[in-house]
């Protein structure tokens, strides 16, 4: 998984890039200054009689990154948003901060 991370003075843009996902499977995680980001790559089940796979370079499976912010982040208005297999987190600064879980639309 791929990220770019940017700031201002209000907040914490993340960019990162979890293509072959559905929004279902990503689970993002903040507590004070850390960002826990969690996706599953599933692979279909599409056989058909008399087919069987020469080659697959795709991968499959539980895909994960954390990394620490240089300052807390503002749970209560944080905001993820999964579109064409990047996601896009914004993070507000905060001093104080509280652990939750932010939903993906």
């Amino acid at each position: 998984m791929k990220i770019d991370v940017k700031e201002d003075d209000k907040s914490f843009t993340v960019k990162a890039d979890i293509p072959g996902v559905k929004k279902g499977d990503i689970q993002v995680d903040i507590d004070d200054d850390r960002v826990s980001l969690r996706a599953e790559v599933k692979k279909e089940k599409e056989e058909k009689k008399g087919e069987k796979t020469v080659y697959s370079e795709r991968a499959y499976g539980m895909v994960s990154r954390s990394f620490t912010l240089p300052v807390a982040v503002d749970t209560k208005d944080a905001k993820a948003e999964y579109k064409d297999g990047v996601l896009n987190l914004t993070l507000p600064k905060k001093g104080n901060g509280a652990a939750k879980r932010v939903a993906v639309s």
